[in-house]
């Protein structure tokens, strides 16, 4: 009965469980191993919905993990992206290997940005370099890596259990628990099957920018969220029915409602990419721009709810343990994703030279 798992109630029910263990591992920077049981406990982490097909799924999934607890759902969709990477570029072999330990309960992670006076490489058969915003690495047992080879970034799979770990820089406004923190690699031993795909298919489009919708999915979890606890205050408090009240909650609402618009509909351009002919570029252009789009109106909803909210609220929502003092820092923490100047401009350029309007319908 997998199936079940995605029905709303469902879902809501897990953003329920997650959310009632995710002040605690603020408060001590821990990683959610609590949250990831209950996760593998229902099969989404050791079966999680990558296959073709199951987009949709996928982003519901996110955006519900997300309405829990943010932390979780940014370790979470890691996972989820380092399986589509092994299963997409990886041998048979590594697809079978990942996705056995997958299912025995193991976790995984995509680490793309290095240290800058020490970055990722190789030296006669072993790593040496460390990678920053390593997030989830004290919950993971590999991660992808990727490092400068002659012919392009270089996909690696890494294992963990020799690396050693800096905890003491990562102290951040929001996002503790996602724990991404840096991590040295060096003298740990690189093996011939720990080779992932070929040079560059890490940013190999549309796939590389496409993969925005996901992180975009779990913002508007969080965003769901905010208008979650602002909700319950308002209700709690007696001041619900407040007219200005009243036109807060429907716009945060509408906000919402936009957010899983745009993923849902970023999920028929994903499909579309991922059936197109070799010889037609027309799908995964659409997919750019719809990543783009999603990823560039998912932050102006999720700032308008975050403004609403803490107008809505008022001083009580930035004072623990109010849930809404937690949520702010989550969120604003994470929204800051790399390159948003790029993304619209992106979508402009799509614009101008017509391979994308609004309104389109993806071609499948």
């Amino acid at each position: 009965m997998r199936h079940d798992l995605y029905e709303a109630a469902q879902l809501e029910e897990l953003s329920d469980r997650l959310a009632a263990l995710a002040a605690a591992r603020d408060r001590d920077g821990e990683f959610p191993h609590e949250a990831f049981a209950v996760l593998e406990s229902r099969g989404y982490s050791t079966q999680p919905p990558v296959g073709s097909g199951e987009t949709a799924k996928l982003l519901r999934l996110l955006a519900a993990i997300g309405r829990g607890d943010l932390s979780t759902g940014r370790i979470f969709e890691g996972h989820a992206n380092a399986l589509l990477l092994v299963y997409r570029y990886g041998t048979p072999e590594q697809a079978a290997a990942y996705r056995a330990k997958a299912e025995r309960g193991e976790l995984f992670g995509v680490w793309n940005t290095d240290a800058p006076t020490d970055p990722l490489r190789l030296e006669e058969g072993h790593y040496a370099g460390k990678k920053n915003y390593a997030s989830g690495v004290d919950g993971l047992s590999q991660a992808i890596v990727t490092m400068p080879t002659a012919g392009g970034r270089q996909m690696m799979l890494a294992p963990l259990d020799a690396a050693s770990i800096d905890r003491s820089w990562w102290r951040p406004l929001g996002m503790r628990a996602s724990g991404s923190h840096i991590i040295d690699l060096t003298g740990v031993s690189a093996d011939a099957d720990h080779v992932l795909g070929q040079p560059d298919d890490y940013v190999r489009e549309p796939w590389f920018s496409g993969g925005a919708i996901r992180f975009a999915a779990v913002h508007v979890g969080g965003m769901h969220a905010v208008l979650d606890a602002a909700l319950a205050h308002l209700t709690s408090t007696g001041r619900a029915g407040d007219p200005h009240q009243l036109h807060r909650l429907a716009r945060m609402g509408i906000a919402v409602e936009s957010g899983y618009g745009w993923i849902d509909r970023a999920v028929g351009a994903w499909d579309a990419a991922e059936s197109g002919r070799a010889d037609d570029e027309a799908p995964a252009q659409a997919l750019l721009a719809y990543a783009n789009a999603t990823r560039s109106a998912v932050e102006a909803n999720a700032l308008q709810v975050l403004e609403t909210a803490e107008r809505a609220v008022g001083a009580a929502g930035f004072n623990a343990p109010h849930p809404l003092e937690r949520l702010v820092r989550d969120l604003r923490t994470y929204l800051r994703q790399p390159n948003p100047d790029g993304a619209l401009r992106s979508l402009g350029e799509a614009m101008a030279t017509g391979d994308w309007h609004p309104g389109a319908v993806p071609r499948t």
